[in-house]
C-alpha cells in the first residue's frame, strides 16, 4: 500500500524514504550525484525532506471537481 503524505495543499505519493545519512557525506553534504541518481531510478518529481529522511515523492495531480461532476450527471 503506497503513503500518501500531504504538503502546503499539495498530495504526494510517497515512492521510497531514505535517510538523510544515505545520500551524505560524513561532513552532512549531500551528494548530488547520489540523490539525483536515487530520485531519477525511482521515478520521482518530488523531494520532501523531515528532520531524519528525505521522501522520494510523485506529484498527485489536483483533481477538477466540476469535470467529474458532469461526468457522473451525464
Amino acid at each position: 500500500m503506497k503513503q500518501l503524505y500531504r504538503h502546503n495543499d499539495k498530495v504526494y505519493v510517497i515512492l521510497r524514504k531514505l535517510p538523510h545519512h544515505n545520500v551524505s557525506d560524513k561532513q552532512g553534504n549531500i551528494i548530488s550525484e547520489l540523490f539525483n541518481a536515487w530520485k531519477e531510478h525511482l521515478g520521482a518529481d518530488h523531494v520532501l525532506r523531515d528532520s531524519t529522511h528525505f521522501m522520494f515523492c510523485e506529484t498527485v495531480p489536483d483533481v477538477e471537481w466540476e469535470e467529474i461532476v458532469e461526468e457522473v450527471t451525464e
